[in-house]
């Protein structure tokens, strides 16, 4: 249960957290990317967890996974033109760290 409280409070919170110190269309592009990279990285680990556990999702993996796709997100979220890189970039994110902590 406090996993998904931690999944839902990185969800609200990590994309203003990175965005804060850009100006202008900058600080938009960064808070997109964010929270692309974050929903891409939550959607792979399901996946992962799922087929490494027997059909069932762990959430402390989905956590895991939203921390880790924010964090990818943390350095280039402002400097990434295309939405598109953002979410691959989290979705390998978040198969690296399913695996990692399954």
């Amino acid at each position: 249960m406090i996993a998904m409280v931690g999944t839902v409070f990185l969800f609200l919170f990590w994309p203003s957290f990175n965005g804060v110190l850009a100006v202008g269309i900058a600080q938009e592009r960064a808070v997109i990317n964010t929270l692309i990279s974050i929903t891409a990285s939550t959607l792979t680990a399901c996946y992962v967890s799922r087929c490494y556990r027997g059909g069932k999702i762990d959430m402390e993996v989905m956590l895991n996974s939203t921390l880790a796709g924010g964090v990818i997100m943390g350095a280039a979220c402002d400097f990434i033109y295309n939405p598109g890189y953002a979410m691959i970039c989290g979705a390998v994110v978040g198969i690296v760290s399913a695996i990692g902590f399954l």
